[in-house]
């Protein structure tokens, strides 16, 4: 038994200086024989104690660095607080020669008094003495002012008013975390409406097809449900293996946690459970602070008791970060292995598994040691759990160097999108729907469209295969032919628009809009909004005309000569000239439209009269009054393609002939549902490309769409059309404006009206004397028609009316029926009822048939 030799420390601890007889209370008595040293708080006498033993033996002390021990005192039970008392353990060894520290050094273990030998402690250095030397001193005078009385209410009621206070600390603590939790659960009822948020807004096909998508930030949209349980399992083993049992934190990892991080005096292990990651990720905040800790702890709490785990978990997997741009399982899937999750292997799943919480240290492209060190430590976890049965250990050094890293950098480079000019179209249409809304912060619209994506596919390349073969053959020039300044935004390439419509529907099939790639400097959609001059293109459209109003037939015969048109003042004169300046004298309409006579076109214009030409061309293009006053142009010149039309307005036009003379209004986008699935947008009522023009209206009848189309089948193959391809039954036409600037070529088929333009964006420019519909144009027509058929991509079907024109024969010199005449050059023609001509043949090979 232990005792202290000395009267100095009373039994209850209470020590008595010898020199100016103060009292303090040491908070703890040695319990170990030796010698103790203790300095008086208040005069800084030094007195020894030494500490006897009856029937002690002494114990072999292990740790041999420890030569002192520390006692701390509590506050005076006089009037004034003590100083802490340091007290040295002497050598026993030899007693003469001790010497004594005033103040303990610090050494690399630390002990207690209650067990000097085997616990460790936190000692008090030189600085920690001076700081609380400091403070007793700053505090002295507010200790000298307090009256006894208060000095001995609290000696006597101290125990109280200690639980008292502490009472009321947690009282003040409870109410402050209950008004933090109730404006914490307000918060979490906004934060889900995160969850909703920056979903790709996907672009479908008219057979619900992916096209493509738009976005900023893409997060998954996958089911839990559809999720692999492989993959499941390993996350949470990985991230939360107690995701199922805690309430959204797990108090024990973050213990023991907090214990390695300490003991190794540096960030070791994290404890955030998946429900604080995904509170984290709601709250968008990265700062490594108290309060956002705190806050995070509690929307974690606020979302276990709002959502269930398998929504949490849900959640989570769509919305983790997990490098190079990717949110979500699904989207990490797709970039890292070009997969969907349910395709993934295990070690695929591992790997992404391991970038959560650092993915950018851990990406496999950017740091492999580290993101492989990673990965065999994962799998160590694994097997050891029994996870995953295979041992894959040995298998992950040829899993990396198997590993290929994408071509872009981050998701966005490598998105899927294969109509970047369809795609740039309905983000302008989602944002004119509301201005207000952010479309990609929202995000999650679904646009269903009248696309057919395999032909959308296809449709880019071919346009770049096309110019680049025009290129090759060096065909292709850039001759300035205007004196105009150029604008530096303007692309200097050669560009090409396409676009195709269904003609019973008005519905797009496809839409291209430039030569080049798609980019920041190249969105213009030349397909619809450029707006050039059509050449001869337009020519079917003043034909349809004339037959329509029967003022002419297809067997029609006018002279093919050189014209000149005065003004009614006498003053001016325009002399209309065929290409090449060729003159063949006598012809029928049907040969004239062929071979493309600019002078029979304006004979035809002006008997036709410029009132009819207005109406009809209004009635193809303008029916909107104020429109027509902005672009039409009342003279003769429109019979050869002055007006300036773009492709979207052709095709739709043409695609008249091949729809009983009626023109569906063209869109490209059925519907679009919102997030919630309710729809915002619907084609019905709507005029998409602003037209201006109703849903439906009649142009010609059906008898005159079909002569037409007879008519255009001969201009189509004149054209060379089939030299380029398997494109079935077309009717079109090819259109060269002046100094060779625009090339086009408009067709339709029965179930495809198709206007394809090539050229510079800067109509100062020509393309030289090959720049022609015919050999520029026409070409990539045909590909593309002859693609869409060996692909079997759009069926072959016949053209079609509800009333069919009549066939007579006729003879080509006269144009008229060909009953009993003797005329060798007689051929079958269409005709409408107005247009039947009225008259017989009457000539032979040798001159008038005599009656």
């Amino acid at each position: 038994m232990n005792k202290l030799n000395n009267e100095r420390i009373l039994p209850d601890g209470t020590f008595i200086c010898e020199n100016c007889h103060s009292r303090s209370k040491l908070s703890t008595l040695p319990t170990k024989t030796g010698s103790y040293k203790i300095t008086c708080y208040k005069c800084k006498h030094q007195t020894l104690v030494k500490v006897e033993e009856d029937d002690y033996k002494e114990k072999v002390i292990e740790e041999q660095n420890f030569t002192s021990y520390k006692i701390e005192i509590p506050p005076s039970i006089d009037e004034e607080k003590p100083k802490v008392n340091i007290l040295d353990k002497p050598n026993t060894e030899k007693k003469e020669e001790i010497k004594y520290n005033e103040i303990m050094l610090p050494t690399t273990k630390f002990f207690t008094v209650e067990d000097a030998v085997s616990k460790p402690f936190i000692e008090i250095t030189k600085v920690t003495k001076r700081l609380q030397d400091t403070i007793y001193e700053k505090t002295a005078f507010f200790r000298n002012i307090i009256p006894q009385g208060i000095k001995d209410f609290f000696k006597s009621k101290g125990l109280i008013l200690v639980g008292i206070i502490i009472l009321a600390l947690f009282l003040v603590l409870y109410f402050f975390i209950s008004s933090v939790y109730a404006e914490v659960q307000i918060e979490t009822e906004k934060l889900l409406l995160q969850l909703n948020k920056h979903k790709p807004s996907k672009i479908l096909d008219r057979n619900d097809n992916l096209v493509s998508e738009i976005y900023q930030k893409k997060t998954g949209t996958m089911k839990l449900s559809e999720m692999p349980d492989k993959l499941k399992k390993i996350i949470l083993a990985v991230e939360d293996k107690n995701f199922y049992s805690h309430s959204g934190i797990d108090y024990l990892a973050f213990a023991r946690a907090s214990y390695k991080n300490l003991i190794n005096l540096k960030y070791i292990q994290g404890a955030s459970t998946i429900t604080q990651q995904l509170a984290r990720i709601l709250l968008n905040d990265r700062r490594k602070s108290l309060s956002r800790k705190f806050k995070e702890a509690m929307i974690a709490i606020s979302l276990e008791k709002k959502l269930t785990k398998e929504q949490i978990l849900e959640a989570y997997l769509n919305q983790v970060y997990l490098g190079h741009g990717a949110f979500g399982i699904e989207n990490a899937a797709k970039y890292y292995f070009d997969k969907t999750p349910t395709e993934l292997k295990v070690m695929e799943i591992i790997l992404i598994s391991s970038l959560a919480s650092a993915p950018n240290k851990y990406s496999p492209f950017k740091n492999r040691e580290l993101s492989e060190n990673r990965v065999r430590q994962i799998v160590t976890t694994l097997e050891t759990k029994g996870i995953i049965k295979e041992k894959f250990s040995g298998k992950i050094y040829k899993f990396y160097e198997r590993l290929k890293s994408p071509e872009a950098q981050t998701v966005f480079g490598s998105r899927y999108d294969k109509a970047p000019f369809v795609t740039e179209h309905i983000r302008e249409l989602l944002k004119s729907i509301d201005p207000n809304i952010d479309i990609y912060e929202l995000g999650g619209y679904v646009i269903e469209t009248t696309l057919i994506k395999e032909a959308q596919e296809f449709l880019a390349e071919e346009i770049k295969s096309h110019i680049t073969n025009l290129k090759d053959k060096k065909k292709i020039k850039r001759v300035k032919v205007k004196n105009t300044t150029e604008k530096e935004s303007v692309s200097k390439e050669l560009q090409a628009a396409v676009i195709g419509l269904e003609p019973s529907s008005g519905a797009v099939l496809f839409m291209h809009g430039g030569g080049e790639e798609f980019s920041s400097n190249n969105q213009f959609n030349r397909a619809i909004q450029m707006k050039r001059q059509t050449g001869s293109s337009i020519k079917p459209i003043l034909y349809s005309a004339a037959i329509d109003t029967g003022k002419f037939n297809a067997a029609s015969v006018l002279i093919d000569s050189p014209i000149q048109f005065v003004t009614p003042d006498g003053r001016g004169g325009w002399s209309p000239d065929n290409f090449g300046n060729s003159y063949e004298g006598e012809m029928t309409i049907r040969d004239a439209l062929a071979k493309s006579k600019n002078t029979i076109a304006v004979q035809v214009g002006e008997r036709l009269g410029l009132p009819v030409l207005e109406k009809y061309y209004s009635n193809y293009f303008f029916p909107e009054k104020e429109e027509k006053q902005k672009r039409y142009r009342n003279d003769l010149s429109v019979t050869l393609g002055s007006l300036e039309i773009s492709p979207l307005e052709m095709a739709s036009a043409f695609s008249a002939f091949a729809n009983d003379g009626v023109i569906k209004r063209p869109y490209l986008v059925k519907r679009i549902l919102d997030q919630n699935g309710k729809e915002i947008f619907n084609s019905e009522n709507t005029d998409e490309f602003q037209l201006k023009v109703p849903k439906e209206r009649k142009i010609i009848s059906p008898e005159a769409a079909e002569v037409m189309v007879s008519l255009m089948r001969g201009s189509a193959n004149s054209s060379g059309l089939k030299k380029y391809g398997k494109v079935g039954d077309v009717a079109g036409k090819t259109g060269t404006t002046n100094d060779y600037i625009d090339a086009w070529f408009v067709g339709t088929k029965s179930n495809l009206a198709m206007a394809i333009w090539i050229g510079y964006d800067d109509p100062a420019f020509s393309m030289g004397r090959s720049g022609m519909g015919a050999e520029f144009s026409a070409p990539l027509w045909a590909k593309i028609v002859s693609r869409l058929k060996s692909e079997e991509i759009l069926p072959e079907t016949k053209f079609n009316f509800s009333r069919h024109a009549s066939r007579l024969s006729v003879c080509r010199s006269t144009g008229n029926i060909a009953k009993d005449c003797d005329c060798s050059d007689k051929y079958t023609e269409y005709f409408t009822k107005e247009g039947r001509p009225s008259s017989e043949c009457i000539l032979s090979d040798y001159g008038p048939k005599l009656r």
